[in-house]
């Protein structure tokens, strides 16, 4: 009889998919797998099982990552890439379980231990493992989107196991629940085996797995009620992250409307009451770029456009009456005197003190450029940079970009400081875009010299409402878990916020709108619609919950992934060794 492989695989990609927004079905997170998981043992040449495995994986990612090609049309390469790119992960996955199958590793530890250590290497391949530091080849170019854990961030009692093991171990937690389930309705036989496993070695694997897997959760649970029980937070500085819907079209081509827009609404959150002590702007919505020189480079030796930019910078920044630090999400461009280079930053002014003598109106001149300044350190490719676009010109193709957009990554955590009206000192970590969705990134805030609470800032214009805005919203909450720290975002179309160190999205953008006399004003949203809060214009203003607990994966690091490519090699190798005595 003719084994159908194709459609547990086809229906596995659609229910991997539900689980994540637009639909947000987390449940079938815990059972999404289980149609794929057939192929384990499918009676099929490995021709067939492989090529289903990866059409499950097209699938999947196909419907995920949709969203890319509404950036550009030339983005629909990019959706085309990811598409047929990451499924191999899925294969790679498969062949592990496999051979974890040949030495009796019941599956509801051997899906884990593979989909885990995928998902781990999907994030650094090729050049973002840490060891690549030493050799001077490390880039974190990874696509971190799409873990099975993060199809549970609406499952806060879960997921508080995040701060001991990342991500990772929620992704752990339910991919063993599928290989549990998947145990139950697979073949009793692995393949190579003379005979039928004795029934009763059989029913032991199915509950033992089954046991494992609600002990997992159980016990994951439990742990999320005594957090919240434990749970401490006290008054931080009070801040307004400001959100403009500004399309990436308008953004690249209307400067005149970006900074309409972001003026008003700037002025909108200066004039709260009370003021806030920090002003929040999203990525790259500065139209006006910072130029430095860096040490040992003399700035007369610069381009003329580089120095013409260089008094506009400064005048910008440096001649203003800053009445409130402001962080602002801009380019920066630094002359090393040999080329200019070009960075994504965060860039932070603070009011600066005043001269004797200074008058309302007089100039504000600062004794020195500020120094607080975060330098994007996880580059997107074909958005920030396009590898081997000097090797390979025709990679240009998957660039939204006619010229060239060269980012250089940032080398530094820097901790902004900041001091709040009422004389209260307090630092703060950025992310840029996609950098939430890296957990080393923000584990390294807390790892030494803790900040005390993070910032996100991002132009999701690129994506114009759709589910891209939810699910970016969505993974951040995991960074705030991991850490143990707020994270304030502010986010170009959305979805700006403030998430507490529990993951609890507490804070949403009210809308800003005009009343009936044309006055500007600031109108309320639902707060647990997180798509009321897309494509408005608004400001999130709100006190940041300070947490001071010290989590566990800020000292341990990725231990989850380490243990399970540790649990997959000795696997792998004990297949390899009982298949040769076998011959």
């Amino acid at each position: 009889m003719k084994t159908h492989v194709f459609l547990p695989a086809i229906a596995s990609g659609a229910l991997l998919w539900a689980a994540f927004f637009p639909l947000d079905l987390g449940v079938l997170g815990f059972v999404a797998l289980v149609p794929w998981l057939t192929l384990v043992r499918a009676p099929v040449s490995n021709r067939r099982r492989y090529f289903a495995a990866y059409l499950g994986g097209v699938v999947f990612f196909t419907l995920a990552t949709n969203w890319v090609r509404v950036a550009h049309p030339n983005m629909f390469m990019s959706w085309f890439g990811l598409a047929v790119v990451m499924p191999v992960f899925w294969l790679a996955a498969l062949a592990i379980i496999r051979r974890l199958d040949r030495v009796g590793a019941p599956m509801a530890l051997s899906v884990p231990v593979a989909w885990v250590a995928m998902e781990y290497f999907r994030m650094h391949f090729p050049t973002g493992f840490p060891f690549m530091k030493q050799i001077g080849a490390y880039q974190m170019i990874g696509f971190g989107w799409y873990y099975l854990g993060y199809t549970q961030h609406s499952f806060l009692q879960l997921i508080q196991i995040a701060d001991f093991g990342g991500v990772y171990v929620v992704s752990f937690v339910v991919g063993a629940v599928n290989g549990a389930l998947a145990e139950w309705i697979r073949r009793p036989t692995p393949e190579g085996t003379a005979a039928a496993s004795p029934a009763p070695q059989v029913k032991a694997a199915r509950t033992g797995g089954l046991v494992f897997a609600l002990a997992l959760v159980g016990t994951s649970i439990g742990y999320g009620y005594w957090r919240f029980d434990h749970t401490a937070f006290t008054d931080g500085p009070l801040v307004a992250a400001i959100q403009g819907n500004v399309s990436q079209g308008d953004k690249m081509g209307d400067t005149a409307k970006l900074v309409s827009s972001y003026s008003q609404l700037h002025m909108t959150a200066f004039n709260e009451k009370p003021r806030p002590d920090l002003i929040i702007w999203p990525e790259t919505c500065c139209p006006v770029d910072w130029c430095s020189v860096a040490p040992g480079a003399k700035g007369e030796d610069a381009p003329e456009e580089f120095q013409r930019w260089r008094l506009i910078s400064r005048k910008e920044f440096l001649e203003r009456d800053w009445n409130t630090p402001v962080l602002f999400g801009l380019n920066g461009l630094e002359w090393d005197g040999a080329r200019v280079w070009k960075y994504n930053s965060a860039f932070m002014v603070k009011p600066a003190p005043k001269p004797e003598g200074w008058l309302p109106g007089d100039p504000v001149l600062f004794p020195s450029a500020p120094v607080d300044r975060y330098d994007k350190m996880h580059l997107v490719p074909f958005g920030e940079y396009v590898p081997l676009g000097e090797q390979l010109p025709f990679m240009a193709w998957f660039t939204p970009y006619k010229k060239g957009y060269e980012c250089r990554p940032g080398e530094k955590w820097t901790r902004f400081p900041l001091t709040t009206r009422d004389g209260r000192p307090f630092t703060f970590g950025c992310l840029i875009c996609y950098e939430d969705s890296d957990p080393y990134l923000a584990r390294q805030y807390v790892a030494s010299e803790p900040v005390d609470f993070l910032v996100n800032i991002s132009n999701d214009g690129w994506f114009d409402g759709t589910e891209e805005h939810e699910q970016h919203l969505a993974i951040c909450r995991f960074r705030a878990i991991e850490a143990r720290r707020a994270v304030v975002r502010s986010v170009n179309m959305g979805i700006s916020g403030l998430i507490d160190a529990d993951g609890r999205v507490v804070t949403l953008p009210r809308q800003l709108t005009r009343d009936s006399n044309d006055k500007l004003t600031l109108k309320e949203k639902p707060q647990g619609e997180w798509s009321e809060a897309k494509k408005i214009d608004g400001v999130m203003t709100a006190t940041v919950p300070i947490d001071t607990r010290r989590p566990l994966y800020a000292s341990l690091g990725d231990w989850v992934p380490a243990g399970c490519w540790l649990i997959a090699l000795v696997g792998v190798v004990a297949s390899l060794v009982k298949r040769k005595v076998a011959v």
